[in-house]
């Protein structure tokens, strides 16, 4: 991975605001994170802001800055691990001076002004690593830490078809730092007594076809009963995950827009491609981890039919 520039960039700028997806998962929230802390550590005349409205159910995150638009506007935008620029949590960073766009899904929107974009890595956190390692800075503790679970999470521990030998590489090189890997593990991934019920509501729900597809759908009153909203009910995705025959499965969730009935989805899988699907649906995310989101009824069962036809 070659960087030109990009040091130059952040060494150019005193305010320097980063930003991320919406909806955001381990890899978006770990990311951002680590490259706040990296650079208050080692350029700490700067100011840097973490911006962005949501925040992820999983693990332990810091709240987001809250900043003003003349801020933004001074400021160079960092946008991590996004692949289009509908889907950036904060659109103004679209107001910034310069915009550099760090990210590793297909390149489909090379919206920033200098794109930093590796498809054949498994995390954004894995091409931070690698940025950090090549700087031969200081790197604390707490920026391993975060990068750690965006390594770990967005490669599902590392059993995702793209993890490799450098994303291995990468996380053998942030665990040198003290990381706390038993413990950030428990962090990640124990359930509290209510997200136990739920995963078992969840698997009881499942429906399938021909145990080769699954999948489910959690309507509002379902939702509301529980006490998840829709983005943290599809965190759950991978309860469904983990069984031999299911080569394909997904979660939908149920909102209601304008009066409209809607739908937001998880795509997963083993094998079978699915981001490209969900762009068809003004989606996207990684060959076998895709979203897709205000799907009508209609479109929802094409894209499970489309889905199906693929297995």
């Amino acid at each position: 991975m070659e960087f030109k520039g990009l040091e130059e960039e952040i060494a150019a700028h005193p305010v320097i605001t980063i930003f991320r997806h919406e909806h955001p998962d381990c890899d978006a929230m770990g990311s951002q994170a680590a490259l706040d802390q990296w650079i208050r550590e080692n350029y700490r005349d700067k100011e840097v802001y973490r911006l962005g409205a949501e925040t992820c159910t999983q693990g332990k995150w810091e709240a987001m800055d809250q900043v003003s638009d003349d801020l933004v506007r001074n400021s160079l935008a960092i946008v991590l691990d996004t692949a289009n620029k509908e889907r950036v949590d904060d659109q103004r960073y679209v107001q910034a001076q310069k915009v550099i766009k760090i990210d590793h899904h297909p390149e489909r929107d090379p919206f920033g002004s200098v794109n930093y974009v590796f498809e054949k890595a498994a995390a954004t956190c894995e091409i931070l690593a690698t940025f950090f390692e090549q700087q031969k800075k200081s790197v604390s503790q707490k920026t391993a830490e975060a990068l750690y679970c965006g390594l770990l999470t967005d490669t599902l521990c590392f059993r995702t078809n793209n993890t490799t030998s450098h994303t291995l590489a990468a996380a053998s090189w942030v665990a040198q730092y003290d990381v706390r890997i038993p413990e950030l593990n428990r962090m990640l991934f124990d359930q509290d007594l209510k997200a136990f019920r739920f995963a078992g509501w969840i698997r009881s729900h499942v429906q399938t076809r021909n145990d080769a597809l699954a999948y489910l759908i959690i309507d509002e009153d379902v939702q509301k009963e529980w006490g998840y909203t829709g983005s943290e009910a599809r965190n759950f995705i991978d309860e469904i995950g983990h069984v031999q025959e299911f080569q394909v499965w997904a979660l939908f969730t149920q909102k209601t827009v304008e009066g409209k009935v809607l739908y937001d989805g998880s795509l997963r899988s083993k094998t079978v491609q699915v981001n490209d699907l969900a762009q068809q649906y003004g989606g996207g995310g990684h060959y076998n981890a895709a979203g897709v989101k205000n799907l009508s009824e209609e479109s929802l069962k094409t894209l499970l039919q489309s889905l199906f036809s693929r297995i």
